[in-house]
């Protein structure tokens, strides 16, 4: 059987009523052969209700090919309100707005076009890869049932009707993939509002149905546009359709200054297909005949359909398995580390330290090598650069293998000197980035974006968990354009405290009677990741509004095999940021479909009357932070300004810095790390870390194309693998910066991860030393691997002066941390040496130790200074334990100690 489109009937859209022909040859107009009818799915309503719906011809008279148009139909006849494109004013009745639309002259009708981009992704992981099907990929029926459940919740499970449309119901029109092609009230065929369509028959130009007033059709086209109708997806306040002779319109790439979108979003814009107006072909073809360059610059400036019709996608898309195979150690490490390692037998590891897996064994030998070339490292520089000089030229005695007639000393005094150069001129980069970062201009403007506040926890009290909820919903962003998104990791509680999760439902948001039926019995499945992989889990959510603020609580119930175990549902903090990114993925670009996806848009448009395809950014919070009240509103500020940026932090603060001395030492070296680790990553090149604590990301761009959403970034950041010791370090106990580098890695070309100063939150941290030394050992080797990784696969499509950059800061990171532990014990042999024999070498330490000092008198950060003393005492720790406790420690892959003990 093959279908065809009708462009030529004077009644019907070119787009979405279907012609038909038969196998023997037969061709019928309008309606179709008896054995389509069931492959076409019914409206939910009227499988719920047929004597209800039997008069309404747009859902008893209707049938649709796939899912995607059933939804459609859901969302726009049954569910939102009828909302004018041009004015954004709202009517009860399409009626009412087919008036509107014929006495307003101001308001654009070529606006009713379907703005859902449903086919864009599967062009690009198409061009990319050919997806694995999988005996759990859902079926459409199994979808259409859980758009019934949502629907109708009370419904009984085994009562649930067959999806597709009953012959009782007489010939059903069928209705293309594109949308739901809504039957009109005034007759009984599908006569959706359609832009102007060239007819073969006479080469003119057919009017739509809005060109006149007495056209015997226009009330048609109005009620369909009335029903039809969804809400537009805008890019910067510019009309997603615009007239094609408007040569004047602003570049919808461009941000209110006029700069630039990124060129590597640009390029590769083809592939996330948008639906392309009439206005657009006109274009294509003006550029096409045109040789004038005059014209040509002109038309750069057209629609956003006109640009994507130009772009070009990558020739070979770009992806991390196409330099290294994840979960794969790679044959000439293991031969190393074997052949290194021989003098530690296997036997011992299994037998005295519990090593019966063979990739433990051989993470184990790994962890041994490392160390043990680090070690000989350390003892070369040792020798060379503090014994043998001591030896030679301070005390000047025959010792080692160097005489003393040699020019030894003259070459460790050059060594000594441009060290010091070096050092010097670095100190003076350090202060201008943070001079730099500093006196940013702090003025910001309020945006209207929809925000999503993602806020993951797992075990935390009631306090904790007010005070982050309470920060994001008094920060000054405007309360209906933000979404509190609240993950809870499982059903997990500490010994004599009350569960998260209950403390949620309960106290804070008052879903007590959710309680009372059972979430268990609510719960929705989805596709969690974890430490071992992917797998099936189930989840509860509630929705509401909380002083003003719409929010959304997910809660990890986990499956029914898992109900007895310890921690049912849990899956870890990198489980809980995936669940929404991958959230907004499918209702962006429809895929990843899960009931849990399904129903709870279904729940945000009927209980908040959110669509979630506008949310543009995400905040990532910790449950222990507080954010200041106007830094959510700054950083958005950043991000509408720059399109250029991919996401931006700011300045994490102690809240708890008088518990005890060890959170007190933190104060000063937090203020250290962000106003010069961040600045100068910040100006040199990216951020390679964007915290946890106060963290936004942009979704996508505005022509749609996803930004963090980005289908191979969300997939890399899923580790589905088995992994290798040097994959755990990245997603096990470091997810927060390996995200930060998968970001660096697919847009570092010519985006940024940039750090404000301005944007101030405050976090808890840890004020015991045992909770210290399990956090930075997670932070350390989460550095170490992740410098690493920007080293196996730099960012792609990227200038040679961006790969300079970012290896100038990574070289200079992987320096503290792998040479402090040693320089800095032997800088301090040394001061004690140079205070004995010279009478200014006191002054000359003194100068160095108050360095920091400066700094923070340069950024005028006076409250700083007090918490420089307890932090002096503790640099050995910072500095040099911690370092190598996290060298010895890296086939740890769990947490320890959390900041609750």
């Amino acid at each position: 059987m093959a279908l065809h489109l009708l462009p030529g009937h004077p009644g019907l859209s070119s787009r979405s009523t279907l012609h038909v022909d038969s196998d023997d040859g037969t061709e019928s107009s309008y309606g179709v052969e008896n054995r389509f009818r069931d492959k076409l799915f019914a409206c939910p309503y009227v499988k719920h209700d047929p004597l209800e719906y039997s008069e309404v011809p747009s859902c008893y008279k209707s049938g649709w090919k796939s899912i995607s148009g059933v939804r459609q139909h859901v969302y726009r006849c049954h569910i939102l309100p009828i909302k004018c494109p041009g004015c954004a004013q709202e009517f009860e009745s399409s009626r009412l707005f087919a008036r509107h639309l014929h006495t307003e002259a101001h308001c654009d009708r070529s606006l009713d076009e379907i703005d859902e981009p449903v086919k864009g992704l599967e062009t690009l992981l198409q061009k990319i890869k050919t997806p694995k099907v999988t005996p759990g990929d859902p079926s459409e029926e199994d979808m259409w049932k859980v758009i019934y459940t949502s629907l109708f919740p009370d419904d009984p499970k085994n009562e649930i009707p067959s999806p597709y449309f009953d012959k009782e119901q007489g010939t059903p029109i069928p209705i293309s993939s594109y949308g739901s092609a809504v039957s009109s009230i005034y007759g009984g065929f599908s006569a959706p509002i359609t832009p102007s369509v060239q007819t073969p028959h006479n080469g003119k130009v057919q009017q739509d149905y809005f060109g006149s007033a007495h056209h015997a059709t226009s009330s048609i086209g109005s009620s369909h546009a009335a029903r039809n109708y969804t809400r537009p997806t805008t890019c910067s306040g510019l009309s997603q359709y615009s007239n094609a002779d408007d040569i004047s319109e602003p570049n919808p790439f461009a941000d209110g200054n006029g700069a630039s979108m990124p060129s590597s979003i640009r390029n590769s814009a083809s592939t996330y297909n948008m639906p392309q107006a009439p206005e657009a072909v006109v274009t294509r073809q003006e550029v096409q005949s045109s040789t004038g360059k005059k014209l040509k610059k002109k038309l750069r400036h057209k629609t956003m359909e006109s640009q994507v019709i130009k772009f070009q996608a990558w020739e070979k898309p770009h992806r991390t398995d196409e330099h290294i195979t994840p979960g794969v150690y790679r044959g000439f490490w293991i031969w190393i580390a074997r052949f290194f390692t021989f003098w530690i037998p296997s036997w011992f590891l299994t037998k005295f330290l519990g090593m019966n897996d063979f990739r433990q064994r051989l993470a184990f030998r790994q962890k041994v090598l490392f160390c043990v070339v680090l070690a000989a490292i350390y003892g070369l520089i040792i020798y060379f650069l503090v014994i043998q000089p001591i030896a030679s030229c301070v005390v000047k005695v025959n010792f080692g293998m160097i005489s003393n007639d040699s020019n030894f000393c003259g070459l460790v005094s050059g060594i000594i000197y441009v060290y010091m150069g070096l050092g010097g001129a670095f100190m003076l980069l350090v202060a201008v980035c943070v001079i730099k970062v500093r006196y940013t201009n702090r003025s910001f403007e309020e945006h209207k974006e929809l925000l999503v506040m993602q806020i993951p926890c797992y075990n935390e009290d009631e306090e904790t968990l007010r005070k982050t909820i309470e920060s994001c919903v008094q920060s000054s962003y405007e309360k209906k354009r933000k979404l509190l998104f609240i993950v809870a990791d499982g059903l997990v509680a500490a010994a004599g405290e009350k569960p998260t999760y209950r403390i949620l439902l309960e106290d804070i948001f008052k879903h007590s009677d959710d309680l009372e039926i059972g979430i268990d019995n609510k719960a929705h499945t989805y596709l969690s990741f974890d430490t071992d992989g992917a797998a099936d889990n189930q989840a509860f959510t509630a929705l509401g509004h909380y002083r003003g603020v719409p929010y959304v609580i997910v809660i990890k119930t986990g499956r029914e095999d898992e109900r007895d175990a310890p921690k049912p549902g849990n899956r870890g903090k990198r489980d809980s940021q995936l669940l929404a990114y991958n959230f907004f993925h499918y209702v962006n670009y429809r895929k990843g479909w899960n009931p849990l996806f399904e129903n709870l848009e279904f729940k945000m448009r009927t209980s908040l009357n959110l669509d979630a395809r506008e949310a543009m950014y995400m905040l990532a919070i910790d449950c222990d932070t507080a954010v200041d009240r106007t830094g959510i509103s700054y950083l958005v500020d950043k991000l509408q300004k720059k399109p250029k940026l991919l996401g931006v932090c700011g300045y994490t603060g102690v809240s708890n810095h008088m518990s005890s001395f060890v959170s007190s030492s933190q104060v000063f070296e937090y203020w250290l790390t962000h106003a010069v680790l961040k600045a100068v990553e910040s100006v040199c090149s990216s951020v390679f870390v964007l915290s946890g604590c106060f963290t936004i990301y942009r979704l996508k761009w505005p022509n749609n194309r996803p930004a963090i959403l980005h289908p191979l970034l969300l997939e890399d950041y899923a580790g589905t693998y088995d992994k290798t010791l040097h994959e755990h370090n990245l997603l096990s106990i470091g997810e927060d910066r390996y995200l930060s580098t998968l970001a660096i890695r697919y847009f570092g070309a010519d985006c940024r991860l940039q750090y404000f100063s301005a944007a101030t939150c405050t976090t808890v941290v840890p004020d015991k030393l045992s909770v210290l030394l399990d956090q930075r050992r997670r932070w350390t080797n989460s550095l170490i691997h992740c410098h690493f990784a920007h080293l196996n696969v730099p960012p792609f499509e990227a200038s040679i002066w961006t790969h300079v950059r970012l290896l100038f800061v990574l070289f200079c990171e992987l320096f503290m941390v792998f040479i402090l532990p040693l320089a800095l014990p032997a800088g301090a042999a040394l001061a004690v040496i140079s205070v004995l024999l010279t009478p200014y070498g006191w002054a000359v330490l003194l100068a160095f130790s108050l360095i920091p000092v400066v700094l923070c008198i340069l950024c005028m950060d006076w409250t700083y200074i007090p918490f420089y003393l307890p932090f002096f005492p503790m640099i050995g720790m910072f500095s040099v334990i911690i370092p190598i406790y996290s060298l010895w420690n890296q086939d740890n892959i769990k947490w320890g100690k959390t900041r609750g003990g």
